[in-house]
């Protein structure tokens, strides 16, 4: 999978065409998921409802929101600090393994039925059930790719710009691609990567060999956002061969109306 080529060109799907997922599909899924490891340590867990074409249907509400949907995926795990940031990133790796495959997703997070979606899954005492995403065939395909064509010029309209969101030493230097060095093509996809309303409520500080991750206090999603964006960064970083790792460090730039959450260190 080409990790950047597949963010720029991931779209939200909602609707599909009822046909349940085929079986090298669902083989190649079920293989994915089952390796995933949430980062940080957290237990995470990623189950696939598949619809029997030969079993009565199964319901389950999403209020309209997405239509023609019979497979979902259902991101499950244990309540724990940083839980829902580093379920957000796993959860991200195996959307875009399924838009590698040519299928269609959608990240949900208030607008389906819990209890539906619960009854398909057992559930630990201290595990949650917080997002989900169908999975299937777009119900106009030939649309579909057509729109992956023209997604990156919609993106430069409906996203902030690179200086809104990255800044160099303090908040005061917005940060420019050319500035960035070989963080640029990672950071931009940072700012593809999608968030509840499009708020891309995270800022990125880049201060010699370390990038600081911050967000702001949005009482939705923004967790979950902030791990979407991570994950777009260090799978970027790793495709193009520039090496470090996530740290929480001691000592950051502070900004009073934007928490300090995490840091990406650079190796030397």
């Amino acid at each position: 999978m080409q990790i950047i080529e597949t963010i720029q060109k991931r779209r939200s799907v909602r609707t599909y065409t009822g046909e349940p997922l085929r079986e090298e599909h669902l083989i190649s899924i079920r293989q994915y998921i089952d390796q995933l490891q949430a980062p940080f340590g957290v237990k995470t867990r990623i189950e696939l409802i598949h619809a029997n074409p030969e079993a009565e249907p199964i319901k389950l509400g999403t209020y309209g929101w997405v239509k023609g949907a019979c497979d979902y995926l259902v991101l499950i795990y244990e309540e724990a600090p940083f839980a829902e940031t580093a379920a957000a990133y796993m959860f991200e790796e195996a959307v875009l393994f399924c838009t590698d495959l040519g299928l269609g997703t959608c990240w949900l997070g208030g607008s389906f039925s819990r209890g539906d979606f619960k009854k398909q899954v057992r559930l630990e005492a201290n595990e949650k059930l917080r997002i989900v995403s169908p999975v299937g065939y777009p119900a106009d395909a030939k649309r579909f790719l057509e729109k992956y064509i023209v997604r990156a010029d919609k993106n430069h309209n409906s996203r902030k710009s690179f200086g809104e969101l990255f800044f160099e030493k303090d908040f005061d230097h917005p940060l420019t691609a050319a500035q960035a060095g070989v963080f640029a093509q990672p950071l931009e996809m940072v700012r593809l990567a999608p968030s509840a309303n499009n708020k891309q409520e995270w800022r990125v500080l880049l201060e010699e060999q370390a990038l600081h991750f911050y967000k702001k206090p949005y009482p939705l999603f923004d967790s979950i956002d902030l791990g979407i964006a991570l994950c777009h960064f260090e799978l970027s970083c790793r495709e193009l061969g520039v090496g470090g790792q996530y740290e929480i460090l001691r000592e950051f730039p502070e900004n009073e109306s934007l928490p300090y959450v995490i840091s990406w260190v650079q190796d030397e």
